[in-house]
């Protein structure tokens, strides 16, 4: 730019050519200056450089930079001749933008106008596809067939590869993301990454940790996000130990003042039960990060600290740190956990009434009709659940059937219980709830044919699994399972246990039988 300013300001526009407004567009697409897109525009035209497919782009991106899509569209529409750099710059733009959708619908304009697409514009749509999940599969089995088509896969272009992988990771089909890393001739922290967090996303932290382990032992050097993973995993499996030796590695390795991992390691204390070591770990951060806040929150709610949770929410507006949806329901949660009625509400009017009011979400009733069912007030409970302005969530029922056998209410349970099955027909666990409801009111004919329903809808039960880690390892116990060495002493102490809780309570669950039942 020149001594005079922006380019609208000179007293003299036509000293300015194609290479100053391009350096000026892109200097506004790095600030993400919204109020410089229509006076940048106004000089391209004045110019007559409009018709500059270079410069035009520019401003295209600049305008996708600023959040303003249906602009870049219209600059987009208005240019004579569209190379592949500016359909790429179109279709990358809105995935970054998260208007996924959109990129999509770009790139077959593209394909259908004869430009052949490189691996930079599929590398946006396959991102696009990652963003929208399993309802973009389809598509995203197109893009694969035409990168291999188009031979980018495997070393030509290790970037398209791991954004299919990605995508298959995203779009839930991990068995089809094994094998192509199976195959991959490149494996950067990129594709570790991808594939050690579609492990995580399904449920597979166990191997989410192997293939952590595998990818040090193969010299690649573990980044932030890797090491983030690998402790996400430790605290979704709950074990400690492997959890606190992977925060040493983070130590060593110099990330532990990175953020994402901290909030990893916070989370990964807290489900290992040790709240005190999350609690070092926050302040030791030091950090005005909404989410560490968030975290901590969260972790004191789940082991019944919940005056050190409220504190924490009420000094996060003390501070300034913005209180999100997420953060509300945190708090909302550890009133729920500790029976807190009148403090739950006050957080849930809040959110609406505020100074900084949030959007509402499903979970937030959920979470609010859990509250009132723990706390016994079950008929107050179904008239929050029924009179929701959201469709009455699986987790609310569930609140309130679980709630019903805590009380005995039977009839409010069987409603419960119905409607849980209606919602969810082919979760077991809703149509052994049903049975176990008749079955304490001594209603063994629609017990029975409750469980004959099941039997015709071919819903199978599946064993309950738990395991626990000891200084030898990890156990597993499956229900009904009698390959464990140690079955007899296990269930000897559970049942001495269980019998040592009926007398602290004294009270004798209505549903005894059935539990005795299981327990043998």
């Amino acid at each position: 730019m020149s001594r005079h300013g922006l380019p609208w300001q000179s007293p003299a526009v036509e000293w300015w050519d194609a290479t100053s407004l391009a350096g000026a567009l892109k200097a506004a697409a790095n600030r993400r200056s919204a109020k410089l897109v229509m006076p940048l525009h106004a000089v391209l035209l004045k110019l007559g450089l409009s018709a500059s497919a270079i410069l035009a782009t520019s401003l295209a991106h600049l305008a996708l930079r600023c959040g303003l899509p249906g602009y870049a569209r219209g600059v987009f529409d208005e240019m004579p001749h569209r190379d592949v750099v500016s359909w790429t710059s179109l279709i990358t733009g809105h995935a970054h933008q998260g208007l996924y959708q959109d990129s999509l619908a770009l790139l077959r304009r593209m394909v259908i106008s004869g430009v052949v697409p490189n691996g930079y514009s599929l590398s946006g749509a396959l991102l696009a596809c990652a963003g929208i999940g399993p309802g973009a599969l389809a598509a995203g089995k197109e893009i694969h067939a035409r990168v291999v088509k188009m031979s980018l896969h495997g070393s030509v272009d290790a970037v398209v590869e791991n954004g299919v992988l990605d995508m298959y990771t995203r779009c839930g089909k991990i068995d089809y993301a094994r094998k192509l890393f199976g195959v991959m001739l490149v494996r950067d922290i990129v594709a570790w990454n991808s594939m050690m967090a579609g492990c995580l996303r399904s449920g597979q932290a166990e191997e989410a940790l192997g293939l952590f382990s595998s990818m040090v032992s193969s010299g690649v050097d573990a980044d932030g996000f890797s090491f983030a993973i690998s402790v996400d995993a430790c605290g979704e499996l709950a074990l400690l130990k492997q959890g606190m030796q992977a925060h040493a590695r983070v130590i060593r390795g110099g990330f532990d003042s990175d953020v994402v991992v901290r909030n990893s390691l916070v989370d990964m204390y807290a489900k290992c039960g040790c709240v005190d070591s999350a609690g070092l770990v926050f302040r030791d951060a030091l950090s005005s990060d909404a989410v560490l806040w968030t975290t901590m929150i969260s972790a004191y709610g789940k082991f019944g600290r919940v005056h050190d949770a409220i504190c924490m929410f009420d000094r996060m507006s003390q501070l300034g740190i913005k209180r999100d949806d997420v953060a509300y329901l945190a708090v909302l949660s550890a009133c729920s956990h500790s029976g807190l009625v009148k403090e739950g509400w006050n957080y849930f009017k809040l959110m609406f009434h505020g100074q900084n009011s949030v959007k509402m979400q499903p979970e937030h009733y959920g979470c609010m009709a859990d509250l009132l069912c723990r706390s016994g007030y079950l008929e107050e409970a179904l008239d929050f659940i029924t009179n929701m302005p959201f469709e009455s969530s699986i987790a609310a029922w569930s609140a309130l059937l679980n709630s019903c056998r805590i009380h005995g209410n039977a009839k409010l349970g069987q409603l419960a219980a119905s409607r849980l099955v209606q919602l969810d027909p082919e979760n077991h666990s809703n149509w052994v709830a049903l049975s176990n409801v008749h079955a304490s009111e001594s209603d063994w004919h629609e017990t029975w044919m409750i469980r004959e329903s099941m039997s015709i809808e071919c819903v199978k039960k599946e064993p309950g699994c738990s395991w626990v880690e000891l200084h030898d390892g990890v156990h597993v116990f499956l229900m009904a399972d009698q390959s464990q060495p140690e079955l007899v002493d296990v269930t000897w102490k559970v049942t001495f246990i269980f019998i040592k809780f009926i007398q602290l309570q004294n009270n004798r669950p209505k549903d005894l039988n059935i539990l005795s039942i299981q327990l043998c």
